[in-house]
């Protein structure tokens, strides 16, 4: 007998060798026999499955490719997980510099910092906007360094950072300047043209070209969130196909790995020109939630490589003997490292002078001499829950990130902060010894 395909990984070609094998033994053999036959594959088939489970403790994923889903190759190992019952995690007793939590005979021990969580608390306690929440993770391990949230009217409302009913508003233009660079249509500082005001996008600046047309570079049109430059950029040189291929890799419409449940980011993308520029530029039918939007920024800082996010490190039983402990893990590469490298040159403009400069300038004067941020702003009304949303992505330092982070906030009524203001906030504590 030949060496079946299924032995080799190659699922396709495996599936079509039993489909002809069924087909040859329905025209040759007996029902009788034939049925034993499959019997034995079926079994042949759960040993084998069996014995690929038991390699993957050992198995490093590869990077999958840009047109299936990043998150669906992961080699993520079994592991133990007692019942959580659908409840959240809780940050409230500390042991040894650690979040701990007793579930039933088992003890959770967690990612989070401390110090971070308690920082980043305290700002929305004091500014009280209606909704927010805050994640921040390590890019190189994706451990969960902190996830926040608040809600003013009712302080125990649960599972801000779990929902993706978030627009992602300028968020997504990231995804559009991956996929101009990894194409290689455009550098990062390659000069663009638009028309009039930039944050104005209508169906006539959509032109091939113009009189009187403005110019300025890519990671200028990044740094202040140019909706015009985007939405020509989406519509005229990506298209609707390579759009939606680098949004799925980024892990838009799939479902996240994570420790507890997550609501899927959702991407939208049309093929009219006016709406594919529209959804380019970040002002599209597309939702985002606040941990998968630092798992965004995670894998730019992460030289194109996404981590899975983990935030329980370790499990115990009542006996103290480990049960369960975390390992980095990589769940995707959706860009080369040459691409997070000229992203991360763009995303510096947004702090250097930018969206977010006058709030860093202002408030974190003594942060930006010693640690150099990259980030990206986004801001769009939403109405689930209704308001005016204010987003902040970033890491730091650029030269070599050592903390991602997605600060979201959504203010009722008047404004009360910005994702900016809250991240750099976070950021000076978790930098205190170079920031002092």
């Amino acid at each position: 007998m030949k060496r079946s395909p299924g032995r080799t990984g190659n699922d396709r070609e495996w599936r079509s060798f039993q489909k002809r094998m069924w087909r040859s033994l329905s025209r040759r053999q007996s029902f009788k026999r034939g049925c034993k036959l499959l019997g034995f594959l079926l079994v042949f088939s759960i040993v084998c499955v069996s014995l690929l489970y038991a390699a993957k403790g050992n198995h490093r994923s590869s990077p999958s490719s840009l047109s299936a889903s990043p998150l669906q190759n992961s080699a993520l190992a079994k592991v133990f997980q007692p019942p959580l019952n659908g409840s959240l995690p809780h940050f409230e007793k500390i042991v040894e510099g650690k979040y701990i939590e007793e579930r039933a005979s088992y003890r959770f021990v967690y990612t989070v910092d401390p110090a971070l969580q308690a920082c980043v608390n305290e700002v929305f306690r004091n500014y009280r906007p209606s909704f927010s929440a805050f994640v921040a993770m390590e890019p190189k391990t994706g451990k969960i360094l902190a996830l926040a949230e608040y809600a003013r009217e009712n302080p125990n409302y649960p599972g801000i950072w779990q929902r993706a009913t978030y627009p992602a508003a300028s968020i997504f233009k990231l995804i559009t300047a991956a996929g101009a660079l990894e194409k290689g249509v455009l550098d990062y500082d390659s000069s663009v043209s638009f028309r009039g005001n930039q944050y104005r996008l209508g169906p006539q600046k959509l032109a091939a070209s113009y009189k009187r047309a403005r110019r300025t570079n890519f990671d200028d049109a990044l740094g202040k969130s140019n909706n015009v430059v985007f939405g020509r950029v989406a519509s005229k040189l990506l298209g609707s196909q390579t759009l939606r291929q680098y949004s799925e890799a980024f892990g838009f419409n799939h479902p996240i790995l994570f420790d507890f449940p997550l609501d899927m980011s959702k991407a939208f993308i049309p093929e009219g020109s006016y709406e594919l520029a529209r959804c380019g530029a970040g002002l599209g039918e597309v939702t985002l939630n606040p941990l998968h939007a630092a798992m965004i920024a995670s894998s730019i800082a992460n030289c194109g490589i996404m981590m899975r996010p983990y935030l329980i490190a370790e499990i115990d039983n009542k006996n103290g003997e480990t049960l369960y402990q975390a390992q980095a893990e990589m769940l995707a590469q959706p860009i080369a490292g040459k691409t997070a490298q000229d992203l991360s040159r763009m995303m510096q403009r947004t702090v250097e002078d930018g969206t977010a400069s006058k709030i860093f300038h202002r408030y974190g004067k003594n942060l930006l001499k010693k640690v150099s941020i990259c980030g990206k702003t986004g801001s769009l009304s939403g109405d689930n829950p209704p308001g005016q949303y204010d987003w902040f992505i970033g890491f730091a330092p650029a030269e070599d990130p050592q903390i991602a982070f997605a600060a979201m906030i959504i203010n009722q009524e008047r404004w009360k902060i910005k994702g900016a203001f809250v991240a750099q906030k976070a950021l000076k504590e978790f930098f205190r010894e170079k920031s002092n």
